[in-house]
């Protein structure tokens, strides 16, 4: 009998141990959904405020924007318009994506944003040719082009494209920067000659410091224009190829 009520006793201890473990995680998991939720707030209320982070750009982030991370919560702190379409088109394989802007112009066909200072590159959801696989899905949205098509998230980040100059790395580089700078703070570098005529982000600079941004280039500025570089196709060239003052056009975070 002795042993019978020793071993309720222990049962009893172990079910409170049990709750008590199931009580302290759920408090842990309150307290984190907590701390992001006013670190997230913070963010917005601050947007106008912390001029450095705002603008920050780094190998994952553009200011508050953050690769795989929501977007449109943020969109406020910068007072950005958005309107839903493609994010980078090449050999006729389009993407989805949002240009974020301060005006919207809609002429009677689609609305557009004026001077985008930044698109959105949405993560794919669903490679699929179905224009009503998943149209019952508020949280994605579909893009069909020529050669592709798919279903994207609505509100979650795969590339940047940066347009703004008010966006800077940590030593002031950004859209507007000329080569000779670019070169000064990083030493000698290479560009990188892609496919001209299907891809407007053809020509780009990578660096070992940031390796997941491509800084573009347009090929109005390469001595001899796109007829010479065209011979490059492939390869790379050098920033004598390249008339002075030569300015970087965007960026592309991914």
């Amino acid at each position: 009998m002795r042993n019978v009520f020793v071993l309720q006793i222990a049962m009893i201890g172990v079910i409170l141990f049990g709750c008590g473990q199931k009580s302290a995680n759920a408090r842990n998991n309150d307290a984190q959904r907590e701390n992001e939720q006013q670190r997230d707030e913070k963010l917005e209320k601050t947007g106008n405020e912390n001029s450095t982070g705002k603008f920050l750009i780094t190998n994952r982030s553009v200011g508050y924007f953050t690769i795989g991370s929501s977007w449109q919560k943020f969109a406020d702190a910068y007072n950005y318009k958005y309107v839903q379409g493609f994010g980078t088109c090449v050999d006729a394989c389009c993407d989805g994506g949002f240009d974020l802007g301060k005006v919207i112009t809609d002429t009677g066909d689609e609305p557009t944003v004026e001077n985008p200072e930044i698109t959105i590159g949405a993560l794919i959801f669903d490679e699929s040719e179905s224009e009503t696989k998943h149209k019952s899905n508020p949280n994605v949205f579909y893009v069909s082009s020529d050669n592709c098509s798919g279903w994207y998230w609505k509100d979650k980040i795969s590339f940047m494209l940066v347009y703004s100059d008010a966006f800077k790395t940590k030593e002031g580089i950004g859209v507007g920067t000329v080569l000779e700078k670019f070169q000064e703070i990083f030493g000698k570098f290479v560009i990188t000659i892609g496919w001209l005529e299907e891809d407007a982000n053809a020509i780009q600079i990578q660096i070992k410091a940031y390796p997941n941004i491509a800084f573009i280039l347009d090929d109005e500025d390469a001595i001899g224009g796109y007829e010479k570089l065209s011979s490059f196709e492939g390869q790379t060239v050098t920033i004598s190829d390249f008339k002075k003052n030569t300015q970087i056009k965007r960026l592309i975070i991914q």
